[in-house]
């Protein structure tokens, strides 16, 4: 017998996230050193523009590359801090 108060539905399609390899991670992490170093400020919105990376995934592999040393700012004067 069909039960028409049951309700069947697809499961949610799996969310495929996409890492970033250590070879960028590397030069993300090498470019937001050497800015910073030259007193350059760096935001993750341009860094992402510039290398065609999402802002999630530029913030994932300066967590990755830097751990607790990162500091994100939001605002006008926000940015990228190391500490």
């Amino acid at each position: 017998m069909n039960d028409t108060n049951t309700v069947t539905s697809n499961p949610a399609p799996a969310t495929k996230e996409v890492l970033v390899n250590s070879t960028v991670q590397n030069k993300i992490a090498n470019v937001v050193e050497s800015r910073l170093n030259d007193g350059q400020r760096v935001t993750v919105v341009n860094l992402a523009k510039e290398m065609n990376i999402s802002v999630g995934e530029i913030r994932n592999a300066l967590v990755e590359a830097f751990g607790n040393r990162v500091i994100f700012k939001r605002g006008r004067t926000g940015g990228i801090y190391l500490t």
